[in-house]
């Protein structure tokens, strides 16, 4: 049985989601699976529930390599083509260790003119910079499902980390929203000089990966297997490879759907 979790909101795009969800996915009635848009809402108490029964969920969100949505005033997907959603088993991001490398799906993207595909493709290896350590904090709602604290917890953790590690500079960047110091500011700005990118979940790394600096990331990060998941790296990260980096990308297309895609059973198909 399929169980959705809308959220209450009108303009919320759950409720576009699920209607596909309910269309392409094979229902099972002897097993219930519960489908979340993001940890809004009460999604985060919800999924606690889910997991005490011991049932099945996936949580979607926003895909890897995309054409992202109109997120501000109200969110909207522009183009449904080339708008890609990622639909996570049990967490947050997907597990590429487990991904078939079939690249048709990472092909395509490049021939939807998908930045970061292109970005990955036409990769070419760097040394890595001595410079500062750029610090990419997860939301809010984030950190408290994957760590139980706030986000400022979690930054001053970070930071703590960092510099027990090294004595390079630390810069924060927090996610762009219309009310901070961020919004309208490019991230590669911020990423010139850097000799790494510290996240727990943030897909701020696959940005970094894609013009060469390395990340440290939470293990359950999508990227922990092509990035560092330990603190007393970070003055040790070496260039990233082009064929990693490459083979990483291939199995993130194959973690996404466009809308048409899930209505049409191809997220079923490929994540079942």
């Amino acid at each position: 049985m399929i169980k959705v979790h809308h959220i209450n909101w009108q303009n919320c795009l759950s409720h576009s989601l699920f209607k596909q969800i309910y269309k392409g996915w094979s229902d099972d009635p002897n097993q219930v699976t519960h489908f979340f848009w993001g940890l809004g809402s009460t999604n985060i108490e919800e999924i606690e529930a889910v997991n005490k029964k011991g049932e099945q969920y996936y949580i979607i969100d926003v895909g890897y390599l995309t054409k992202d949505i109109v997120r501000y005033p109200r969110p909207s997907i522009a183009d449904p083509a080339t708008t890609y959603f990622r639909i996570s088993k049990g967490g947050l991001h997907n597990c590429t260790l487990s991904v078939g490398a079939n690249p048709a799906r990472f092909e395509k993207l490049l021939d939807r003119g998908i930045e970061w595909a292109h970005a990955i493709n036409n990769y070419k290896e760097v040394p890595v910079e001595k410079g500062h350590i750029l610090l990419c904090p997860s939301s809010e709602g984030v950190c408290r499902f994957m760590h139980n604290c706030s986000q400022r917890d979690w930054i001053n953790h970070a930071i703590k980390m960092i510099k027990a590690n090294t004595d390079r500079m630390v810069v924060l960047r927090n996610k762009p929203r219309p009310d901070n110091q961020w919004w309208g500011t490019n991230i590669k700005d911020s990423l010139k000089g850097a000799s790494a990118l510290v996240t727990n979940m943030s897909m701020a790394s696959i940005e970094a990966a894609s013009i060469g600096v390395p990340s440290i990331v939470s293990p359950k990060h999508v990227m922990s297997e092509l990035a560092e998941t330990n603190f007393n790296m970070i003055n040790k990260l070496k260039p990233i490879k082009k064929k990693t980096l490459l083979e990483w990308g291939i199995k993130a297309a194959n973690c996404q759907f466009t809308l048409k895609e899930i209505r049409e059973g191809v997220a079923y198909e490929y994540l079942s």
